[in-house]
């Protein structure tokens, strides 16, 4: 632990050149002795407060609320990498994982990745394990080892139990309630459990669940500025898109990282317009706001990231009072 701030007394003084420290709060800054310092680079596991990664991080209590938090990678002044245990100010029940990246002295946010559901969680450890058994160091595939787009062993009749949805007979893909079709054609509405179909080219979309999701190697993302080499998405819904990709520049294909992503799209937009022109902007994918950049540039982190996150499981598991089932997965 460092040293509080003398001010505010309460967040720990970060330097930001020798003999010259400052609040990452109040803002104030003092000159002095430097305080014993911790290590320049840091991997623990050890659980942290809610409190301490509020008082030390960008986090703000007025959106979300860390309770618990474990150190993935963190070097001074630089980056810190953690997967935290979080709630909304309003409903401290309903807990959520949050990966998330800080930079720079002040831990300033860099990136984030949440996840509000169990099964996601699950497919993302799967997603990390697989990235991990079959990856080098450098991102690419292990020699001798060819990266197919097959469903995991796990999900192999996955196509034999995926919710589907026919126009004719306009049945609900959850509760098998007849679905009533909007005047602009363009989705169906169940008045029963308040399901929605989106028609997108004629064809139906809707919320997949997540163990649903086959898992599969793909390329095939709506990314900017960068080139995919293979994902995994491991939350697929009308509007919210998450997946972890190995990406790389036009420019330098040789060095390749790993990124999660997280998209949306503004589908009322789509569903409410009265008229075609301009509709399809809603059913285009973006970034989510706030996301930002949660890279992973060292492959050696990756064990370490999958360590956390099934921690932080069975913490939240143990925070909903719930006994979750092994992750079925094995890599063949």
């Amino acid at each position: 632990m460092g040293e509080l701030c003398p001010s505010c007394k309460e967040a720990e003084l970060t330097e930001l050149v020798p003999g010259v420290r400052s609040c990452p709060k109040c803002k104030k800054m003092f000159r002095g002795p430097t305080p014993e310092s911790e290590p320049e680079k840091q991997i623990t596991d050890e659980i942290m407060d809610g409190e301490y990664i509020m008082k030390n991080t960008s986090m703000n209590a007025k959106w979300e609320i860390a309770d618990k938090g474990i150190t993935v990678y963190r070097e001074k002044y630089k980056w810190w990498m953690a997967v935290l245990l979080c709630h909304a100010p309003s409903f401290d029940s309903i807990k959520y994982i949050r990966l998330s990246w800080w930079k720079k002295s002040i831990n300033a946010h860099a990136g984030m990745f949440k996840i509000q559901d169990l099964d996601v969680l699950d497919n993302t450890i799967i997603a990390l394990k697989r990235i991990d058994d079959l990856f080098d160091d450098t991102f690419n595939p292990k020699p001798g080892v060819t990266i197919g787009y097959d469903p995991i062993h796990e999900r192999a009749e996955i196509n034999n139990i995926l919710p589907t949805f026919d126009e004719k007979k306009k049945k609900c893909p959850k509760c098998s309630w007849k679905m009533n079709r909007s005047k602009n054609k363009r989705f169906y509405e169940c008045e029963r459990c308040g399901e929605v179909v989106v028609i997108e080219e004629g064809k139906p979309i809707f919320d997949l669940p997540g163990k649903a999701m086959p898992l599969a190697f793909s390329s095939n993302f709506p990314i900017n500025y960068y080139l995919p080499d293979y994902g995994i998405s491991v939350k697929i819904g009308m509007a919210d898109w998450k997946a972890l990709v190995i990406i790389h520049a036009k420019e330098n294909p040789e060095k390749k990282w790993l990124r999660f992503y997280w998209w949306s799209r503004y589908l009322q937009k789509y569903m409410t317009a009265a008229y075609s022109l301009g509709a399809g902007q809603g059913l285009r994918w973006e970034t989510k706001k706030g996301v930002m950049s949660p890279n992973i540039y060292e492959k050696s982190q990756v064990p370490d990231l999958i360590s956390a996150i099934e921690r932080m499981r069975d913490e939240w598991a143990k925070a909903k009072g719930i006994k979750l089932p092994p992750i079925e997965y094995t890599e063949p």
